[in-house]
Parts: structure tokens; C-alpha cells; sequence
């Protein structure tokens, strides 16, 4: 059972929704990155970052993200600047209780259902399977006779807990992703995001556990 944990197979299966997901996200930030580009070519890495943030913005927080700019080129050191830039972008896309002359009430709510809706999906299959990983390593299976617990059945109970983790992480798209939706969060494309991943991410699992159960003379 160890060795088929490390099976090429088995890691493809687990990371593969995961891999897709972050596939995406680069993809979506690739074209941002090449749009802002495209119009500021001078643009440095930190400048680049602050701007795609500052974008997300709603029009009333535009005021507060070009002072920001602004203020970013008079910053010096490569170093200097990406901790500036990366400050910004974290309140320009999660915006505390006030910023400068803008309120809480003002803008639109930080991403964060949007973005766990996203991430936890993809994330439930490596969670497992490292935690499969990690009780083997330490007595193997305790479901067989060979388990080296001392109290397997508190094992199980733990094991139990994790598949429930697991399955929370797989669902968790749906109603983190229409919160998000409700609450209109910005971008708004990170919910619909989150919602499709796992649908997709349920079909897919749902889809290999058909073929893995019926193998290849299965009903």
C-alpha cells in the first residue's frame, strides 16, 4: 500500500486538479501582465504587480491606488520596492477599515470567500494524500492486520476526520464561491471561479473512482 502511494498514477490523479488550477490563475495573470505591458512598458516587476492590483479596484479606490503609484517610483532599491508594492497590492485587494480618504463602507468587500472558493477544492486531494503519506510512514494502514498501532481504532476515527476535512475542501467552492458572489466581491470572476472548480474538481474524483471500481471488465 506504501508503494502504490508513490505510483505515478496515484500522484497524477491527486495533484492533477490542483496543477490545472494553478495552470489557470498564471494564465489569467500572464494576460494581465501582458496587457499592462502592452500600455506601460517601462514598468518594472513591483510596478507591474501594483498595477494589476490597483485595477481590481472599484472606481472610488482609484484615487488611492494612482497615489500609491505614485508614490512607488519615488521608492529606491529593488528590495525597498517590492515590499512596498506588495503592501499596497495586499490593501488594494483586501482593504482594511480605511483607507486614506476612502471607508470599509465604500468598497467592495475583500476577495476572500472568492479566493478560499478557489483554493480549497484543489487542495482536498493533496490533503489525503499526504495524510495518507504520513500515517503509513508511521504504522501503515490501520486497517490491516499488519498495522503497527498500538490503538488502531483511534487511528481510524482520525482517518475519519480527515476524509470528512477532505470532502468540506472538495464542497467548500460552492457556497464559498456564491458568498462571494453575494457579498459582490472583486473580481468577481474568482467566485465563479471557485464554484466551477469544484464542480469539476467532485466530477473528476467522481470520474476516476467509476474506472478505478469497475476496472477494465467493470459493470
Amino acid at each position: 500500500m506504501k508503494d502504490g502511494l508513490f505510483d505515478i498514477g496515484v500522484v497524477s490523479f491527486v495533484f492533477a486538479p490542483l496543477a490545472l488550477t494553478v495552470t489557470v490563475l498564471m494564465r489569467v495573470w500572464r494576460n494581465r501582465i501582458n496587457d499592462i505591458r502592452a500600455t506601460m512598458p517601462m514598468l518594472d516587476a513591483p510596478g507591474l504587480l501594483l498595477t494589476a492590483a490597483v485595477r481590481h479596484m472599484p472606481e472610488e479606490g482609484r484615487e488611492w491606488g494612482a497615489a500609491m503609484m505614485a508614490e512607488l517610483s519615488q521608492v529606491q532599491g529593488l528590495a525597498s520596492r517590492w515590499r512596498f508594492a506588495l503592501g499596497c497590492a495586499r490593501v488594494a485587494l483586501f482593504p482594511p477599515r480605511g483607507v486614506g480618504r476612502l471607508r470599509h463602507s465604500q468598497l467592495s468587500p475583500s476577495p476572500f470567500c472568492g479566493a478560499l472558493a478557489v483554493a480549497l477544492p484543489p487542495l482536498g486531494l493533496p490533503f489525503i494524500y499526504f495524510a495518507a503519506v504520513i500515517v503509513e510512514a508511521i504504522g501503515g494502514s490501520p486497517f490491516t492486520q499488519s498495522s503497527q498501532w498500538s490503538n488502531p481504532d483511534a487511528v481510524i476515527g482520525v482517518v475519519k476526520i480527515i476524509v470528512t476535512v477532505t470532502i468540506l475542501c472538495l464542497l467548500a467552492g460552492l457556497p464559498l464561491g456564491l458568498a462571494g458572489l453575494l457579498r459582490r466581491e472583486r473580481p468577481r470572476w474568482l467566485s465563479a471561479l471557485g464554484i466551477l472548480s469544484s464542480l469539476c474538481v467532485i466530477g473528476y474524483f467522481m470520474l476516476v473512482m467509476h474506472f478505478v471500481a469497475g476496472g477494465p471488465n467493470g459493470d
